[in-house]
């Protein structure tokens, strides 16, 4: 039997659940036969040895090793892919019996194929619930430390820890989710809040050839379930997490509750100007900032198509909006350069894409306002003589069809329908955050 100190013969790998009440040994020491006593090398077993380990002439001396960190949690489905039940795991003995006694027509909530390229380049996967079972009894790590501190979860039983995990702007990552955000459950469920739906599921870390692994499997056969049922690597760097998918890698970021009491015109934690309070902490956010100053010019974007999923006018929207305008005009081949692929009118600048990467004082959350949050700027701010707006059109992140958008005139508050591509330096821009 391989040690772990084998490397790279074998690999390690920890299935992580971060608890945050206490940090113990597991013991989970088990005693496995001599395997080449029991399997022949003529038998299917011997074959789906060859295919989970490195060696070709004796699967038996070259087993790749996994290691989980217990207990995690995981739900079971049935051949419809309907959820049956859950069990909780507790050790390598344990997980090991269990999955021999899974029937064929079920399954777990963990994400396959699990890979990794071993450190002599070549790729080592695991497919189903047999290989895991046998890269599972091939360990010789007995002693299972829990890792601790509940990095990941941000609800608890009986605690409150108002945070989220959002998924974050990324000039060179995966936008497609962004506004989206997790709740995480220490027990190992999730949910995803993602537009107006909720998608529950389960999450593991784990780490593969000494990499770290983020395993998520939602349920159902919705699309969204389907781009989130995932095992990839990942790198935690403090409240953030950025899941390695290249060429365009998803980040999430951990924000929690300001315990700071706001009230309207003080100035936000990034610098900018409270002009919302919604009265109590949801959604990832209870108060919203307004940039301090105006951007440049910009075209609201392409001006003869409509944008799915962009017309909402509503309070906390304006994220939502804005990630469904920057995701459009990414599909379309080379628009920022080319923008005659959309219209000869258009210059290739799209204003919400421009409001998602601006920065200020080290914060890189800024969006577009829908047309309720931009109302809420000129009733909470311009008449107040706050903001230093100017008495001008100001762009929304709500379109009104495909070729016009909802704004509103500065000089009195009213809503205006503007064109996309409007003549030159006629309508302002100014980016808000949530928090």
């Amino acid at each position: 039997m391989k040690t772990i100190n084998a490397l790279p013969k074998i690999f390690t790998l920890l299935f992580v659940l971060f608890t945050i009440n206490s940090c113990k040994d597991i013991d989970d020491t088990i005693t496995y036969p001599n395997a080449e006593d029991l399997i022949q090398k003529d038998s299917e077993l011997f074959d789906l040895l060859n295919r989970v380990t490195k060696t070709e002439d004796n699967p038996m001396t070259d087993i790749v090793c996994i290691d989980f960190v217990y207990p995690i949690h995981l739900l079971i489905y049935n051949s419809s892919l309907e959820k049956i039940g859950s069990v909780t795991i507790i050790g390598d003995d344990n997980f090991s019996a269990f999955l021999g006694i899974l029937p064929a027509d079920q399954s777990l909530s963990i994400s396959y194929p699990i890979t990794t390229t071993l450190a002599d380049g070549t790729e080592f996967t695991v497919n189903n619930n047999t290989e895991l079972k046998l890269a599972i009894d091939s360990c010789s790590r007995e002693d299972i430390i829990s890792y601790c501190g509940g990095l990941f979860s941000t609800t608890v039983p009986g605690i409150i820890l108002p945070c989220v995990w959002k998924v974050q702007y990324d000039a060179t990552g995966d936008n497609k989710y962004l506004s989206g955000y997790f709740d995480v459950n220490v027990d190992g469920t999730i949910k995803l809040f993602y537009g107006d739906e909720i998608y529950t599921g389960s999450w593991i870390f784990l780490f593969v050839n000494d990499e770290l692994h983020m395993n998520i499997n939602l349920e159902g056969t919705s699309q969204v379930a389907l781009d989130w049922n995932i095992d990839r690597k990942v790198i935690i760097a403090g409240d953030e997490i950025i899941i390695q998918n290249p060429p365009k890698n998803i980040h999430l970021k951990k924000t929690c509750w300001e315990s700071t009491p706001y009230a309207i015109g003080d100035v936000g934690p990034a610098g900018g100007i409270v002009f919302y309070d919604k009265g109590s902490y949801s959604e990832g956010w209870r108060y919203a900032e307004a940039a301090p100053n105006d951007l440049a010019f910009f075209e609201w974007g392409c001006a003869n198509s409509t944008i799915p999923n962009s017309q909402s006018s509503a309070i906390g929207k304006g994220l939502y909006n804005s990630g469904t305008i920057l995701n459009f005009h990414d599909t379309l081949v080379n628009f920022y350069t080319n923008p005659n692929v959309c219209s000869n009118l258009n210059n290739g600048t799209v204003v919400a894409k421009e409001a998602l990467g601006y920065q200020l004082n080290d914060r890189n959350d800024w969006f577009l306002p829908s047309e309720n949050e931009l109302a809420l700027l000129y009733t909470n701010l311009q008449l107040s003589s706050l903001g230093n707006f100017s008495n001008a059109i100001y762009w929304s992140s709500t379109e009104n069809d495909a070729t016009t958008v909802k704004t509103i005139d500065f000089s009195n508050g009213q809503s205006v329908i503007s064109l996309k591509v409007p003549a030159l330096n006629t309508i302002k821009v100014r980016c808000i955050r949530y928090f």
